[in-house]
């Protein structure tokens, strides 16, 4: 009797999963899989512009059994869900992403193999798949978890995974995906000369200097514009690791628009505080208050937009000597006016 439940309990299966099973390998997006390997995608969708730097990272998707209750039944089949059993082939998969990958490279697929699982009878086994939530700046993770059934049937004598089956929170049938994406920010550097004596077509040379680190690596590159007084762009790369050295007048800026979150910068004027001029630097981040900027410091990017603005002041006056060594000059040239003045008179006389 009990052999020939188990007979039923695997024809219903195959009946109920049958069509699904014809047309897996025409349509994949349907989320039905056969046979004991579980696909799972990872992708950034966002990232199409081959000039933005993708961080060093990777990201780790998990498997577990999904607990579900007691006499829960499918209704379709009328097989029983139970809870999913783990075993070898059900272990974190990692995929990773280098300074190296492109636009072209932001799909990866991973697998889960439930061929060596040890099913103890036929029925449909529920499992949950995520992506663990990493701490990489700029990077938003997909927190979506998905539902997988196994459904396990009998043949020769052994229970073995037939079909698998993924669903969204929604019970959607698809393809299991994660979709991540990582945010890009900006750097301003902009010039300013004030004063009575301040000389605005004079230029003033910068560094910039954007610091490697476990995310990004030296000798990777950027890209930056620069942007002159009468509004001309150049483009340039900067290079991680080395300064860049840039010339700047007033009214002119550089700007890094797409420049990785979690990298260090410092920028410096070369020559700040000589010829007269006094030089100061303030920052402005996002839409918040302007602060002050040390030269030459460190400054981690993040969300917001900072830009940087560094002022020459110089104003020239009178030297305050003049007026006091002149005077006994003035004193003794009115006196030689008035005498020769009296003179003529007397001549005249």
């Amino acid at each position: 009797m009990k052999k020939n439940k188990l007979l039923l309990a695997t024809a219903i299966l195959a009946m109920t999963l049958g069509m699904a099973s014809m047309s897996q390998n025409v349509k994949a997006e349907g989320g039905v899989s056969t046979g004991s390997i579980l696909n799972v995608k990872k992708t950034f969708s966002s990232y199409n512009d081959i000039e933005v730097l993708m961080p060093n990272a990777t990201f780790t998707f998990k498997i577990q059994a999904d607990t579900v209750k007691n006499g829960e039944k499918d209704k379709k089949s009328g097989l029983d869900i139970k809870t999913g059993i783990m075993g070898e082939g059900l272990v974190d998969q990692i995929v990773t992403y280098t300074n190296d990958s492109k636009p072209v490279d932001k799909e990866k697929n991973v697998n889960f193999d439930f061929s060596k699982v040890e099913f103890p009878n036929v029925g449909i086994y529920r499992y949950k798949v995520s992506e663990e939530k990493g701490n990489v700046a700029g990077v938003r993770y997909d927190d979506k978890t998905w539902t997988v059934d196994v459904y396990v049937v009998s043949e020769n004598g052994n229970f073995i995974p037939k079909y698998i089956i993924s669903t969204t929170t929604e019970n959607d049938k698809k393809p299991i995906v994660f979709d991540n994406e990582f945010t890009t920010t900006s750097l301003i550097v902009k010039k300013q000369v004030l004063g009575n004596s301040g000389d605005k077509t004079e230029g003033f040379d910068f560094t910039l200097l954007l610091k490697e680190n476990s995310l990004f690596e030296k000798g990777k590159q950027v890209s930056l514009i620069k942007i002159t007084s009468d509004q001309k762009e150049e483009k340039v790369k900067v290079t991680i690791g080395e300064k860049y050295d840039f010339k700047l007048k007033d009214g002119e800026q550089v700007k890094l628009d797409k420049l990785p979150i979690g990298i260090n910068y410092q920028v410096n004027e070369k020559d700040a505080n000589t010829n007269g001029y006094t030089t100061t630097a303030a920052i402005l981040e996002g839409n918040g208050t302007s602060q002050s900027y040390t030269l030459d410091s460190l400054k981690e990017t993040d969300l917001s937009i900072d830009t940087i603005t560094v002022t020459n002041k110089r104003d020239t006056q009178v030297p305050t000597g003049v007026v006091g060594t002149l005077a006994p000059f003035a004193v003794l040239s009115i006196v030689a006016i008035g005498g020769v003045i009296y003179i003529t008179k007397r001549k005249k006389a």
